[in-house]
């Protein structure tokens, strides 16, 4: 889809933005957080865009800053009152949703959590193929994401987030080929892992040769753990405290987010890089989703489909350092087309779900190794 394309649609919507204002358009429901044309789903719009909708939306959008341009942005743009929950654990949202949501309209949402919902039928279906920016999603993303059953879809990816190997560019040569960085003695002190028992089993798994979905040797995971443990100079548990380390130099190699390594490198000046060593790295997705009890479904179908518009991807990359849903090459400048871009030949692990016996061992050995 052109720009010309996306600011047509903008403009018509304005139109009817400026309608309902003036009181010329029946079905105005003010901003009372009404659900956009009575008891409307995100299923009843065939026609897009939508004739009417609320002019209240409550997002629930972990990507903070870039939530915080988008509220103005899109209520701007159209007409509506926008409010933002940032969280930290998607158990704050999640068992909003178990006791009934009656507050929540828009989340972003990790593959895993957006599973459980779909399973418990807390979300509402999205009419995807009417949505002008659904072609905008990069079919590889909506290949890997866990979003549609028995034909239908509940989400719209948002981002890709990888747990890479970030590393210092002064002090390597080169990106290093293999997660045993992590282990080497040489580097005794200047390294780091995330204090994060399934992100840490999972690079052990891989650096064991072991699937880090269904490992097969947890003794081995925990040996290599331990051995490990005295050459860090500590764990990380803040994302903030993670990036900090790499911006002051203190340590040299570890796991940090993709996003975190970008505001390092950019914002801080940090000599930072990132890879996925030969053994793979993990990574997931961040998807819209539109909670079955929201109170403004339509205008939160509307905001899913601004989101994805790809000037408005981009900036989520620019603001945040993750790699959007949808293809924002022609949006970025040289030196972050080469940032995001992931080689073809890099071995990237969708982090599915885990089984419940798997992470249970997880996080018996991770308990372990830090009392150890």
């Amino acid at each position: 889809m052109s720009r010309t394309d996306s600011f047509g649609r903008r403009e018509i919507l304005k139109t009817t933005g400026a309608a309902l204002a003036a009181g010329t358009v029946a079905g105005c429901l003010g901003g009372t957080g009404g659900g956009g044309g009575g008891d409307r789903v995100p299923m009843d719009i065939t026609e897009w865009p939508p004739e009417d909708f609320s002019s209240s939306l409550n997002l629930w959008n972990w990507y903070d800053d870039w939530a915080e341009w988008a509220m103005e942005e899109f209520g701007n743009e159209y007409d509506v009152e926008v409010s933002n929950s940032g969280y930290s654990s998607p158990n704050q949202w999640y068992s909003q949703l178990q006791a009934g949501n009656t507050e929540i309209d828009n989340i972003a949402a990790t593959t895993n959590w957006v599973e459980r919902s779909i399973e418990n039928d807390f979300l509402h279906e999205l009419p995807v193929d009417i949505m002008p920016a659904w072609e905008n999603v990069t079919e590889n993303i909506k290949q890997a994401s866990s979003y549609q059953e028995d034909g239908s879809t509940y989400a719209v990816p948002e981002s890709l987030v990888l747990y890479p190997l970030t590393y210092n560019t002064d002090h390597f040569d080169s990106a290093p080929e293999s997660w045993g960085v992590l282990w080497d003695e040489s580097l005794e002190g200047q390294i780091v892992m995330w204090d994060n028992a399934t992100v840490s089993c999972q690079i052990a798994a891989m650096y064991t040769g072991q699937d880090p979905i269904e490992p097969s040797d947890y003794d081995e995971i925990q040996e290599v753990l331990t051995q490990q443990k005295p050459l860090l100079r500590t764990y990380w548990g803040d994302y903030e405290q993670g990036m900090q380390l790499f911006i002051n130099e203190d340590v040299v190699a570890g796991p940090l987010t993709m996003g975190r390594t970008y505001t390092a490198r950019f914002s801080e000046g940090a000599p930072v890089h990132y890879t996925a060593p030969e053994e793979g790295a993990m990574f997931t997705s961040d998807l819209f989703v539109i909670p079955k009890g929201a109170p403004n479904p339509i205008t939160s179908l509307l905001f899913t489909n601004w989101a994805s518009e790809k000037p408005n991807a981009a900036k989520l990359f620019e603001t945040m350092g993750y790699k959007p849903g949808v293809d924002i090459q022609s949006e970025l400048s040289e030196e972050d087309r080469e940032f995001t871009t992931w080689p073809s030949d890099w071995n990237l692990v969708f982090s599915e779900t885990l089984s419940d016996d798997v992470r249970s061992k997880y996080d018996e050995i991770w308990t372990a190794v830090k009392a150890a």
